[in-house]
């Protein structure tokens, strides 16, 4: 019995950890900020711990890692990962079984209506902000510019997307660019749990 409740432990503290790393999906974060997140959610919670869901997460390819030099661990969720947090995908490893999945709906209608709107103009790089008046359009109207951007990126670690950013005096503009990977989502080709294109 103490077993089943050490690995309820990892497998929790590993959720944990991709649920901070999927609020704050564009930006890597430290083992060290991630451990002073987590501490007054989870009892025990130390750096070398979440260093080791850093690693487990990274194998599975829900995270990916950078190891700098002064010793410390940056890790930055992946499209797998966020599927997983959402709850379009389920590992035993990971998750509980009956994952929460309240924001799945709404990012699954962002994913499919930035890869339509992207999909009408197959050869044309289209800003965050082209985006963001589509899906205004399409009644989305509370989104704003981050909720857009953090899409396309998700997109582009799926393959859907080309993507690339461009310095603005207003700030980071990300634009995207359809991929013939996304042309057969949006075509009914392929499908993905992730993205609402299946109706």
């Amino acid at each position: 019995m103490k077993k089943a409740s050490g690995s309820s432990h990892v497998r929790n503290l590993r959720k944990r950890v991709l649920d901070v790393l999927a609020e704050l999906y564009i930006f890597p974060q430290t083992s060290r900020s991630v451990t002073r997140a987590l501490a007054k959610q989870i009892d025990r919670v130390d750096t070398r711990k979440v260093r080791d869901s850093f690693t487990y997460l990274e194998k599975k390819k829900y995270v990916t890692t950078v190891r700098r030099k002064d010793g410390r661990i940056t890790a930055a969720i992946t499209a797998q990962g966020v599927d997983l947090v959402e709850g379009a995908a389920e590992d035993r490893g990971v998750l509980p079984a009956n994952p929460d999945k309240s924001g799945l709906n709404l990012n699954r209608d962002i994913r499919a209506g930035a890869l339509s709107y992207c999909r009408q103009f197959p050869e044309s790089f289209n800003g965050d902000d082209e985006i963001l008046a589509e899906l205004r359009e399409l009644g989305m109207t509370s989104l704003v510019i981050d909720q857009v951007a953090s899409q396309i990126w998700y997109l582009a670690d799926k393959g859907y997307l080309e993507m690339k950013t461009v310095a603005m005096k207003s700030g980071v503009v990300s634009l995207a660019r359809i991929t013939a990977l996304g042309m057969d989502l949006v075509d009914g080709v392929i499908s993905d749990p992730g993205v609402a294109c299946d109706e």
